[in-house]
């Protein structure tokens, strides 16, 4: 058997991990660790939305069963997420290969430290989250609540079927932003990552972007990391939490980075 499937599993492990523990999508771990088994950035990709359907899925049932979805809202942003993601996912050949995870390397670093720093809870964000809501920009968000959805998902969406991306770091901001508690908006978000991203994987299967194999072996791989990974985050407070996001968005953005250059 050859090796690129049991390092296809790893790769699984650590991306599903990652979505159990911060409902983020594991693009950032499954388009790197792809590109670097020898496949292009537009299988890579196709691979991530595939395995992003599985890991996503399995996390938003445990954080249902604990009450932490908010389905009347959420499918709302997954519908237009859903639309987003076919458009997208054939607007991908007009961006180019090389370079597409350097920006994502930058901005998860930046946010590890933010998060490691100041947290999510009362003493970080959450006063800065509060001040939103509050503001005439807050005000009128929280008038025309379908409105909003629609939007994020269907913006999402788009980001989600060109780059892999299964949008759930952009969920979880947004949701917390909406004034979601933190486990509720990682709940939500791999709800709406689950339909996203099938939208997307889809889309690519159609243009021969899915090498099915490697999607296999990851794809096992992230059920083992995002079953143990969710129970292991719905039983810590928001402050563990917020440093367990911190330690994984500080690896793969060192991770993307990494790839970044070397593939230059």
């Amino acid at each position: 058997m050859p090796s690129e499937y049991y390092w296809s599993f790893f790769i699984g492990i650590f991306a599903g991990t990652m979505t159990g523990l911060m409902g983020a999508s594991g693009m950032m771990a499954v388009v790197p660790g792809i590109i670097l088994l020898g496949y292009s950035a537009y299988q890579a990709i196709g691979v991530s939305l595939a395995v992003d359907v599985i890991a996503s899925a399995i996390v938003a049932v445990a954080y249902y069963r604990h009450g932490r979805v908010d389905l009347s809202r959420g499918l709302w942003i997954a519908v237009a997420a859903i639309a987003g993601a076919q458009l997208g996912s054939r607007l991908i050949f007009r961006v180019p290969e090389t370079g597409l995870s350097g920006g994502f390397g930058v901005l998860l670093i930046v946010t590890a430290i933010f998060f490691w720093r100041d947290g999510i809870g009362y003493g970080g964000v959450g006063p800065a989250i509060e001040r939103f809501q509050t503001s005439r920009i807050g005000e009128w968000l929280a008038t025309y609540p379908r409105f909003v959805s629609v939007s994020l998902g269907l913006i999402v969406g788009i980001i989600s079927g060109m780059f892999g991306v299964g949008g759930g770091i952009i969920f979880l901001f947004a949701l917390l932003m909406l004034g979601y508690r933190l486990h509720v908006a990682v709940g939500t978000s791999t709800m709406i990552m689950a339909l996203t991203t099938f939208s997307g994987a889809i889309g690519h299967a159609m243009m021969g972007n899915l090498p099915y194999m490697i999607v296999v072996f990851a794809a096992a791989g992230t059920v083992l990391g995002s079953v143990v990974s969710a129970r292991f985050a719905n039983r810590m407070n928001e402050q563990m939490l917020s440093k367990a996001i911190a330690v994984v968005f500080a690896v793969l953005g060192g991770i993307l980075l990494f790839i970044t250059i070397w593939q230059q």
